[in-house]
């Protein structure tokens, strides 16, 4: 593919997105950013430097925030688009204006030369942030901060995968099964649950 921003070199769109379902009624936008590139800090070894490479990343509208949020904070001069607002409930009309409005961010943002090759974009897209440094040659102490911050985000990811959040709230219903334990509730448990189905 061409890129269209040749100044930059970048080039990112929105041009869909997924619901992931969650159990019960809980669930997730993600929108998907295609980001075509010729710039060295998204290639391996083998890319030659003229070759452009294409992927895309499934963000969360909070991330998409975030990333909005650091780039106004270091670059005030740049007028961004706007972000779409936060609505507690959103149905299919607010998530495809609002794939519309990331759209059109992503491309503000990939026409940009200061933002296109910022250090939040490059981590937001998923760069080493030491090839992100080397890109932009930044000085050190800044990127000794954004590796803790790193580390604190697996860290976060560690804590938060599934077997542990079930066996928490398996701990907290036999706790609850505790307070009032009587003989019959084994045999209660299996009538409810004759597929030997996790019930929390």
């Amino acid at each position: 593919r061409q890129i269209q921003n040749t100044h930059t070199g970048l080039d990112l769109s929105v041009p869909e997105y997924q619901e992931i379902r969650g159990k019960m009624m809980s669930g997730h936008v993600e929108y998907h950013i295609v980001v075509v590139t010729r710039l060295a800090a998204f290639k391996s070894a083998k890319h030659k430097p003229e070759d452009v490479v294409q992927f895309m990343v499934s963000k969360k509208y909070s991330e998409i925030e975030e990333l909005y949020q650091r780039l106004t904070a270091r670059y005030p001069q740049v007028s961004l688009p706007l972000l779409p607002r936060k609505v507690l409930f959103v149905g299919e009309s607010d998530i495809s204006e609002r794939r519309a409005m990331f759209n059109d961010i992503m491309k503000f943002i990939s026409k940009d030369e200061d933002l296109a090759t910022s250090p939040e974009l490059l981590e937001f897209l998923g760069t080493k942030s030491s090839s992100a440094i080397d890109f932009k040659g930044k000085n050190v102490p800044d990127d000794r901060e954004k590796e803790d911050e790193e580390n604190e985000a697996l860290d976060f990811f560690k804590e938060e995968k599934t077997p542990d959040l079930i066996s928490q709230l398996l701990s907290v219903e036999n706790v609850k099964k505790g307070e009032k334990k009587e003989e019959g509730d084994e045999e209660e448990e299996e009538i409810l649950d004759p597929l030997g189905v996790i019930r929390y």
